[in-house]
């Protein structure tokens, strides 16, 4: 599945022919992504990279997420998607990262645009919420730039590299898309 953002800017659903594309784009990006996702440290190879894509292609399959690695032209820059989908209350967590290269270019805030109207019009969510450390001043800007509500702290509300880290919440219903 490929969802046109712009002209050559797209989501497309994760294959497996993106582990490889993906592996790079940490390879390159680990001391930019590392301060704020968990997996960093344990893509060490294409082989991890394979096995994290078939999960996340399984998990795809059952409906339990949505996630896509985001394209400019022809190059894999980030990924995003709708995680931890609690499909009896229509609820589901949007996280995303983008390689250092790519930042300061709008690309975040025009993909989750896309993905959260897939998300209320496709998926039929009524609530999608957005976590980020506390501490992440990139990250917690893409939701207050599209209109989430800031709910509040999670204390300590994740194990990052053997430390806690606190978690701001945001959400977004479907009544108040403003997009």
């Amino acid at each position: 599945m490929k969802i046109e953002i712009d002209t050559n800017l797209y989501l497309e659903l994760i294959s497996e022919v993106h582990a490889p594309q993906i592996f790079n784009v940490v390879e390159k990006n680990r001391a930019h992504l590392r301060p704020w996702l968990p997996f960093v440290d344990t893509m060490q190879n294409v082989q991890f990279a394979e096995n994290f894509v078939n999960g996340t292609i399984r998990r795809n399959k059952e409906g339990t997420e949505y996630a896509f690695v985001i394209i400019a032209g022809d190059e894999v820059v980030g990924r995003i998607g709708l995680y931890k989908i609690d499909n009896l209350n229509r609820v589901g967590e949007l996280g995303y990262w983008l390689a250092e290269s790519h930042q300061g270019k709008g690309i975040v805030t025009r993909a989750c645009r896309t993905l959260i109207n897939f998300c209320f019009s496709d998926v039929g969510l009524n609530r999608i919420e957005i976590r980020c450390g506390t501490q992440n001043t990139r990250s917690k800007a893409i939701p207050e730039k599209l209109n989430f509500r800031f709910e509040g702290v999670i204390r300590q509300g994740e194990l990052l590299y053997e430390k806690f880290i606190d978690l701001n919440l945001y959400s977004l219903l479907r009544e108040e898309l403003k997009l």
